[in-house]
């Protein structure tokens, strides 16, 4: 059976024009499986995120130093990947909800954020339809919201 760790910080990304996908059944389940949500400062499904859960760990672009889209790339970094100064563990995985089109229709921060989560190692999960590139995407279903889940491989030394 293919799962993912819900029980820990899962962070939520998506686009800032919403996602045809509901969030908020996802927020309920992350909550009852008694994990730790975190995510960005945006609109979109930044906030029907925080709408869902008024406790979340929201991670604000103006903590950071440098021009907008500086700010917004250490955001993201930081809600995927923890931020040290900021007393924040990295993520156990990373939700993403993209905009009508799926996955190939993300914008530039979701693109980042699960680059960053792929690069980390981390279990990833992208609501809807289609599946996203590349292989080893499995479906899975969170809350009755369609989806595929990747678990990266993790490397091993012979």
């Amino acid at each position: 059976m293919v799962s993912l760790p819900l029980s820990g910080v899962v962070a939520f990304a998506g686009s800032r024009h919403g996602s045809p996908w509901p969030v908020a059944p996802v927020v309920g389940l992350v909550l009852a499986s008694g994990g730790v949500v975190r995510v960005g400062d945006q609109r979109g499904v930044d906030r029907a995120v925080r709408l869902a859960c008024p406790s979340a760990v929201v991670v604000e672009a103006s903590r950071f130093s440098g021009p907008p889209a500086a700010r917004l790339h250490q955001r993201t970094r930081a809600v995927v990947l923890g931020h040290r100064a900021l007393g924040l563990p990295p993520a156990s995985c990373l939700l993403v909800f993209p905009p009508e089109g799926g996955a190939p229709a993300l914008g530039p921060g979701s693109s980042l954020a699960l680059r960053l989560a792929l690069e980390a190692r981390l279990p990833v999960w992208v609501a809807g339809e289609p599946r996203p590139q590349g292989p080893g995407w499995a479906p899975l279903a969170l809350a009755g919201v369609p989806g595929w889940v990747l678990h990266p491989v993790q490397s091993s030394l012979f």
